[in-house]
């Protein structure tokens, strides 16, 4: 049996990978157009929202919603621990955000870890609507309601990160993990976290379903984004020889035969 020991990948440089990733990215094929595709329909469904909200209505179903939200036993507890872990300009989550960068980056996903960095001014790009859109907050203007009032309730910027945010940290988590079961475990985690992120923004009188399910939408879009930019790195990222330049079979001096 002869074996032939083939030359190692070649590692781009930095600002050959982002070139070389940002070609792959804009490529016409399936994956790319599908990724283009959930970013696009997110934005233009925050846009139809707007359309949709605007004067700032509320809808009755949003408010019977909101009651019986509120009216579930251990709200509060589930509003305060949600919010504290997605308060993008607390310190708790500052701190909480240092943490996870530093880990990533600590477990040689740079890739990874900047796109979590990008993922701050993404969200923040996402919440344009607060700028001029005047929607109220639950309020006990509101039969049967409570809240803190006031304006700018849409969209819902904790809705939106915990999506983005811990939806691509998780998305990182199951590309590293063995086991399927670990897979389904991490998954299951994220879609739980979410969905009580939301009911937390609810309950606590802070934003309406409206709020909330449209932010939902936008985060899926960011998060199919980043891992759109992730997937297109990573594939820059290390280059076949055979890719780069043909290996001529085989010269002593570039191969090793033995014999089996």
């Amino acid at each position: 049996m002869l074996r032939v020991l083939t030359p190692a990948p070649t590692r781009l440089e930095a600002p050959r990978r982002v070139v070389a990733g940002a070609r792959i990215a804009l490529r016409s094929d399936r994956r790319n157009t599908l990724h283009g595709a959930s970013w696009a329909l997110a934005l233009g469904f925050e846009l139809a929202m707007l359309y949709v909200l605007w004067g700032g209505h509320i809808y009755g179903w949003e408010q019977s919603v909101t009651r019986t939200f509120q009216d579930v036993p251990g709200h509060w507890g589930i509003y305060v621990v949600s919010s504290t872990l997605t308060n993008t300009i607390s310190i708790p989550f500052g701190l909480l955000f240092v943490a996870i960068l530093g880990f990533v980056f600590s477990r040689g996903e740079r890739t990874g870890a900047t796109l979590l960095l990008l993922s701050f001014p993404l969200h923040v790009l996402s919440q344009f609507p607060k700028f001029f859109f005047e929607r109220p907050r639950p309020s006990s203007d509101f039969d049967g309601i409570s809240g803190i009032g006031g304006l700018n309730s849409f969209p819902s910027g904790h809705s939106e990160y915990v999506i983005t945010f811990y939806g691509f940290l998780a998305y990182l988590l199951i590309l590293r993990l063995p086991g399927r079961a670990q897979k389904i475990a991490v998954g299951a985690g994220f879609v739980a976290f979410a969905l009580t992120t939301g009911f937390g923004r609810i309950a606590g009188g802070r934003h309406w379903p409206m709020d909330v399910l449209t932010s939902y939408v936008i985060g899926l879009g960011l998060l199919s984004g980043l891992i759109w930019i992730h997937t297109a790195w990573q594939r820059a990222s290390v280059v076949e020889a055979a890719e780069v330049e043909p290996i001529g079979f085989p010269a002593p001096a570039r191969a090793v035969a033995k014999a089996a």
